[in-house]
């Protein structure tokens, strides 16, 4: 919510309230308080129309079922309603807004998050160049670009008490989209020096060596309380000794950077399903398969750009940081007793031999080494997916077994989690995999338009054990509508399957 006055004078009313209500006001007094002096919430938006938005896209002429095709147009409709473009005011005051400024409009993923959020971006932007929408994507691109510039990093999302942390580092990845859609060179050639700097975040800030091998973690290094999650944080670490609260809130802020947050995962092979997950959580402790097959992708499209605009000398540098992380992916990471990929725990040198659909992002990003034969790499992969039940559920594939009533768990699905997976099936050489892709990808997408023509809505993440598209539940907050990446994930489905899916 906007500040009406200079934060010092608030602070400074907010005082006198304290000292004539002998520091016990009511809810009541509270309430108004925050009424009279600060603006509603989602006052420093208002709404805009992408100015490239059309209404006939190109992709809605090759979905063949008629039901589908008039949810479709529904879905590239939403790009309207999820567009935001901020005040000038939040430029020229900053401080009395929490929202960070940006040159241009936004799409949001909706519901309670009215901003910009970083990984979030990655899928409305491949929906938006389904859409015909490169101008948009353009944009958007530059916003989170002037984050780099700004902060070295792209923060959480698009608020100040965001700007200590980051998120999946989907930026070069975006970029990648963009450039394949458009063969745009000189936004590659003015941009790669920014794209550098991010990454050189990630390889100085989040790095870790195990067994000489250089990979990369979730390492916030924020230990108080999150501002959007206050009263949360603070019941989390009430009964801590200090060090210990800020230890937690060092693994707490991690979680949400890796944008997960929350989930039996972060607490590790030690879990206690008995005890809450957040009071357990160790995520600085874990090397992530997904954040470093993610920074494997960056790497091979870093040494793709530069070779784009002929620097040999660069595109070979970012070529061997390439092959020396997925000499270590597959050295730390993956376990060939079990055929997949897990997390590693540094404490104990161990694997976290649990499934998570995180375990699986490789099959997408394909980040194997020359020794390793993909089609027999990936084949494992899926009898390890069949083999534990994983593609079974009515409702999608699951994020985890463990349900713990956390969000980022049984028995939720999430779109991103589910679109890395399908299309790293659907992009294998072996037909059984592209079947079971196709067969997954059908799945989602009843279940979503079921949703959608009972609900009217997109939800944010669906229940996995319910065929009727169900949304999920679990966490700090209700289940969200809108929904940026949901819409971009089926998009892209529709844009991969249209011509075979029927209702």
């Amino acid at each position: 919510m906007k500040l009406n006055q200079a934060p010092d004078v608030i602070l400074n009313l907010f005082d006198e309230l304290l000292a004539t209500t002998s520091m016990n006001p009511t809810t009541e007094q509270v309430k108004s308080f925050v009424l009279e002096h600060f603006s509603p919430p989602g006052s420093e938006l208002i709404n805009w129309t992408p100015t490239d938005w059309k209404a006939n896209p190109t992709f809605l002429q090759s979905i063949a079922d008629p039901g589908l095709r008039l949810w479709a147009r529904d879905l590239h409709d939403l790009w309207k309603v999820l567009g935001r473009e901020m005040i000038d005011d939040v430029a020229t005051n900053p401080t009395l807004y929490s929202l960070i400024a940006v040159e241009h409009p936004v799409i949001v993923p909706g519901g309670r998050f009215r901003e910009l959020y970083y990984w979030d971006t990655y899928w409305v932007i491949r929906g938006l160049l389904i859409s015909d929408m490169a101008s948009t994507v353009r944009d958007i691109l530059q916003n989170l670009l002037g984050f780099v510039e700004t902060y070295g990093f792209v923060p959480n999302g698009a608020r100040n008490y965001y700007s200590r942390r980051s998120h999946p580092p989907f930026l070069i990845a975006m970029v990648k989209e963009y450039y394949d859609t458009t063969a745009d060179k000189q936004f590659i050639e003015d941009n790669l020096a920014t794209l550098e700097k991010e990454y050189s975040f990630w390889m100085s800030q989040r790095n870790v060596t195990v067994d000489g091998h250089l990979l990369n973690r979730y390492a916030s290094s924020v230990d108080q309380p999150r501002p959007e999650s206050y009263r949360e944080d603070k019941a989390f670490i009430k009964e801590l000794p200090q060090k210990e609260g800020e230890e937690l809130m060092k693994h707490i802020t991690s979680a949400c950077e890796s944008g997960w947050d929350f989930s039996s995962r972060w607490a590790g092979p030690s879990y206690d399903s008995q005890n809450h997950v957040i009071g357990q959580l160790a995520t600085r402790d874990v090397v992530p398969v997904d954040l470093n097959s993610l920074l494997s992708l960056c790497e091979r499209s870093m040494s793709e750009f530069y070779q784009l605009i002929g620097n040999d000398a660069k595109s070979a540098l970012f070529n061997d940081r390439y092959k020396a992380r997925v000499e270590a992916i597959e050295s730390v990471l993956w376990n060939e007793e079990k055929g997949s990929y897990f997390d590693y725990i540094v404490s104990t040198k161990q694997h976290h031999r649990k499934y998570y659909a995180s375990n699986f992002n490789p099959l997408w990003t394909k980040c194997f080494p020359s020794s390793v034969n993909r089609t027999d790499r990936e084949a494992r992969m899926h009898t390890y997916l069949l083999a534990n039940g994983i593609l079974s559920y009515p409702g999608g594939i699951p994020t985890s077994l463990e349900n713990s009533g956390e969000q980022w768990d049984f028995p939720n699905a999430w779109p991103p989690l589910v679109h890395m997976i399908i299309e790293g099936l659907a992009t294998s050489d072996f037909p059984e995999l592209q079947d079971e892709a196709f067969i997954q990808a059908e799945k989602w997408i009843h279940g979503n338009y079921k949703a959608y023509v009972k609900t009217g809505a997109m939800f944010e993440k669906y229940d996995v054990t319910e065929s009727e598209g169900v949304p999920g539940s679990g966490g700090e907050y209700d289940v969200q509508t809108g929904f940026g990446w949901t819409n971009g994930v089926v998009l892209s489905f529709l844009d991969r399957y249209g011509s075979s899916l029927t209702t």
